[in-house]
């Protein structure tokens, strides 16, 4: 399995600096970042997170675009972007953009792309109807601009940077694909698929089987298997139920669980139980002392529905699962120290290339 690792692509760049040449050390495969303006914390909330002693805005998101020219200085591995969306960015930008990037970077360039969440799309004056017939739209579009060069049926529309860079080929179109329609736009245009919302790997398998039939009907090799899990590296799963309750904001992650994963706990997700979690939870729209209020109800099992928890060994067992159901390519979103702040992040330093080193024999 390669392992690919998604980079703190905020400001300030200090974090960059210094966490890159640690991943370089430990041999990951590519870098990656999220293409969002709004962020999973609330400000009013975000001086009692430990994680605000990093950062003084967890908003300040650098542009994913902008921010992977500069990674491409600095490695010679691939620079994903995990994931951005077709509402904010077309297909003739996205086109260029890509074809920009996988020239100038030397391991070339993925472009992620979703359908979209709520949080960095609405606040900002963008529609949200229809985001699914948007991303189908565009990756027509897309697909052609990268493999032709030209816009479907209008040659004027072109591209006049080569489509294929010396040595890496294509970039790489890569599809966060979750429902079925989604999934059969991951087969028919992604050269990968790239999920990020909590499921089984019984689930995960499933949903591969549904991609790779996709691919199949249009004659396209099944996409790159891959996943994006939020992890957080602890002494033991026991150990991080301790550290949750006793600083309970971070179990606001379970916010971004779905409703139905609420019901099944027995409880009524704040957006209600129809909530699609990730999908249409704007923290920032939400009153911050009732998240205080709220946080210590969530339990840590609604918590591990959204977050992937645990020690390197216990973290390479829940992965094994995964891997015997087609996952061939992580990408690793590390939020270790939600809980435990600096202290935390220390202690667990070696447990992501103990991790690796275990996915890679997967």
């Amino acid at each position: 399995m390669k392992v690919g690792i998604n980079l703190p692509a905020q400001f300030p760049m200090d974090s960059t600096n210094m966490m890159l040449p640690v991943y370089e050390e430990m041999g990951a495969d590519s870098y990656w970042a999220p293409d969002h303006i709004l962020g999973v914390f609330h400000p009013a909330l975000w001086s009692e997170t430990p994680l605000s002693a990093m950062a003084a805005d967890p908003d300040a998101f650098y542009d994913p675009f902008v921010y992977g020219a500069v990674v491409g200085t600095m490695t010679d591995k691939p620079f994903g972007i995990s994931v951005t969306d077709s509402t904010r960015r077309r297909a003739a930008d996205l086109a260029r953009t890509a074809l920009s990037l996988n020239d100038l970077n030397p391991g070339g360039f993925i472009l992620g792309i979703g359908s979209g969440e709520a949080e960095s799309i609405t606040p900002f004056g963008y529609p949200f109807e229809k985001p699914v017939g948007i991303l189908e739209e565009c990756l027509i579009e897309l697909r052609s601009l990268l493999d032709e060069g030209t816009m479907p049926g209008n040659p004027v529309g072109r591209m006049g940077l080569p489509l294929e860079a010396e040595g890496r080929g294509k970039p790489e179109v890569w599809v966060a694909g979750h429902g079925p329609r989604m999934l059969r736009l991951t087969g028919e245009y992604g050269d990968g698929w790239i999920p990020a919302w909590g499921m089984s790997a019984d689930e995960y398998g499933q949903k591969l089987s549904a991609v790779a039939e996709a691919a199949a009907g249009v004659g396209r090799p099944t996409p790159t298997a891959s996943m994006l899990p939020f992890t957080l590296f602890a002494e033991s799963q026991d150990r991080a139920e301790e550290m949750f309750d006793a600083e309970p904001l971070g179990k606001l992650f379970g916010l971004f669980a779905m409703g139905s994963v609420w019901e099944k706990h027995g409880l009524e997700h704040p957006l209600g139980n129809d909530s699609k979690g990730f999908i249409d939870v704007i923290i920032h729209d939400l009153d911050p002392d009732m998240l205080r209020d709220i946080a210590p109800t969530i339990p840590f099992d609604m918590v591990k529905e959204v977050l992937f928890v645990g020690n390197a060994e216990e973290l390479a067992t829940q992965f094994e699962d995964y891997a015997k159901a087609g996952l061939e390519y992580i990408v690793m979103a590390n939020i270790t120290g939600v809980v435990g702040g600096m202290d935390e992040i220390m202690a667990r330093g070696a447990d992501l290339p103990e991790l690796m080193s275990v996915l890679r024999e997967l």
